[in-house]
């Protein structure tokens, strides 16, 4: 049984902790404290935590509606309307099975809307094995949609459908965040406040830090994994690049490591020549993670990329290119 959440959802706890049981553990165990002399101070804290709250729930909500709505749609809608790509699969290899489906690995090769011969990976769960749909040698029906920063890739014939855990555990979840933004407040200060109205509040007060922590932790999450992504050399619009991209044999000038590492594996920058089909030299910069391991194979020399005929300095080399 295939289990591809168990890291995430690990790491998710274990966030957590941090950012919730953690704040809230040291401000009872400190004590309640003295009431703040201050009632502005106190209502500048119950309002900054009002506020804290209505985007926690807000930037949540946005996300409840996309997994649970918004996804299902926009790929059902991709595959009826999306353009039509005939790719033929290549290799097959079953890499897990959930439920009654199983995971498979697949090798596609087709024309993109470049008419550049593209190869790539691309991994799916087939609910009707039986069938044989997605043997190697078959050709199968891909629907490509691209509308600005929403790109999928999908087989013509997907069958979505929701994941009733998942649906209920992102329920709980939300009401436990209604729960902890409204009565976790009541009954604080039924039992915090003394007869000193809203003067408990403190910005330590887990109604108040945790929400701020946890929007923090989110936006740093979010700048580090666009860092990353950069710094490994992951185009912004993958499919973009696999859809509208030329192919062609370019020349590596120089490399060298740029000092940035990211899991202890460098950085290295690549000076790039290339010839694009109107005979325009170009020259472009590309940067990706290499493995330490394979420092030592990199050399000068002929390396087939991919570019974007709208914005030729964006490539990536061609053993890069994946969704």
């Amino acid at each position: 049984m295939k289990k591809p959440d168990f890291g995430l959802s690990f790491w998710s706890l274990y966030t957590l902790g941090f950012t919730v049981a953690l704040p809230t553990f040291l401000y009872y165990n400190e004590g309640w404290g003295e009431p703040q002399e201050s009632a502005g101070i106190a209502f500048l804290y119950l309002g900054l935590g009002a506020l804290s709250w209505l985007v926690a729930i807000g930037l949540y909500s946005r996300f409840f509606i996309k997994v649970v709505f918004t996804d299902k749609l926009r790929l059902e809608r991709t595959a009826r309307e999306g353009t039509t790509i005939m790719a033929k699969i290549i290799r097959k290899v079953q890499t897990g099975v959930i439920r009654d489906a199983v995971t498979l690995e697949l090798r596609l090769a087709f024309s993109n809307l470049a008419g550049t011969h593209v190869e790539l990976a691309y991994e799916l769960n087939d609910a009707r094995p039986f069938e044989k749909r997605f043997e190697e040698g078959n050709t199968i029906e891909m629907s490509a949609g691209i509308n600005g920063r929403e790109a999928l890739f999908v087989p013509k014939s997907l069958d979505v459908s929701r994941n009733k855990g998942m649906v209920l555990l992102y329920s709980v979840i939300f009401l436990l965040l209604l729960a902890a933004a409204i009565v976790y407040p009541i009954i604080s200060y039924r039992l915090e406040s003394q007869g000193s109205g809203w003067r408990f509040l403190r910005l330590s007060h887990p109604w108040i830090s945790v929400p701020l922590i946890n929007i923090g932790v989110g936006i740093f999450i979010m700048l580090l994994m666009g860092f990353i992504g950069k710094a490994s050399g992951a185009p912004e619009q993958p499919l973009h690049m696999v859809m509208y991209g030329i192919k062609t044999t370019a020349t590596v000038l120089n490399f060298k490591q740029t000092g940035t590492y990211i899991n202890e594996q460098p950085q290295v920058q690549f000076d790039i020549e290339y010839t694009d089909p109107q005979n325009n030299r170009r020259k472009a910069v590309y940067k990706k993670i290499v493995s330490l391991l394979e420092i030592h194979k990199l050399d000068c020399g002929p390396k087939e990329i991919m570019f974007l005929p709208d914005k030729p300095e964006r490539i990536v080399f061609y053993e890069d290119l994946t969704l």
